[in-house]
């Protein structure tokens, strides 16, 4: 896939992206380049960093452009949960990225939880590859709360999850499933939407989880 220069004009993208690889490895720099590289194109930005440090980033990122409608669930939080659903694939990169952040006027966690019901208060649930044989008992078990899901597992939008990662030419971009968000009483946006490369529920032919 060809890139083109990043939209936020005077910044260096794939300058930035290195920046960050090397921030996470010694942790606590500047974590707001992460975000402009998310609003751009960054595929040829991707090419030093892993692909579970990419997923990381964009997980993070994702809380920035999420509205939440006002219900009780949402009113009670005290926190801006990202949660991880099974084994966890992304180390500690998560962590680093959030330490210290706030998100939605909440301060930023990061929680690992072994079963899809502890994610029902989590802003975000990242549902692992481990959970492949689960993944249809854990999206019954989320729907129709505030929770915005996430995975990298084949089909996750079909099955009715709200984002998923997928390899477009060794990049890692995604693909949304604006029907199930819509559903669950969020919002997206414009500006995440424009650099999914789908928004109506299936990844275009050709590109793999």
């Amino acid at each position: 896939m060809t890139s083109h220069p990043s939209k936020t004009g005077a910044f260096d993208c794939p300058f930035l992206w290195r920046t960050v690889a090397a921030r996470v490895s010694r942790r606590r720099r500047n974590k707001a380049i992460v975000a402009i590289c998310l609003i751009g194109s960054f595929a040829s930005a991707q090419n030093r960093v892993s692909e579970s440090d990419v997923q990381a980033a964009y997980l993070f990122n994702f809380g920035k452009f999420v509205r939440f409608a006002p219900s009780d669930v949402v009113n009670k939080r005290q926190s801006f949960d990202v949660c991880i659903v099974g084994a966890d694939p992304l180390g500690h990169t998560l962590d680093d990225l959030t330490g210290n952040e706030q998100l939605d006027g909440k301060p930023v966690r990061v929680v690992r939880v072994k079963a899809a019901a502890e994610a029902r208060g989590c802003a975000i649930a990242y549902i692992s590859a481990s959970e492949g044989s689960r993944l249809e008992s854990d999206l019954d078990t989320l729907r129709g709360q505030p929770v915005l899901t996430v995975s990298d597992n084949a089909d996750f939008l079909k099955r009715g999850g709200m984002i998923q990662f997928v390899l477009v030419a060794n990049h890692v971009r995604f693909a949304v499933n604006l029907d199930a968000v819509r559903s669950a009483q969020l919002g997206l946006s414009s500006e995440l939407l424009k650099v999914a490369i789908s928004v109506n529920g299936e990844p275009p032919a050709g590109v793999r989880p």
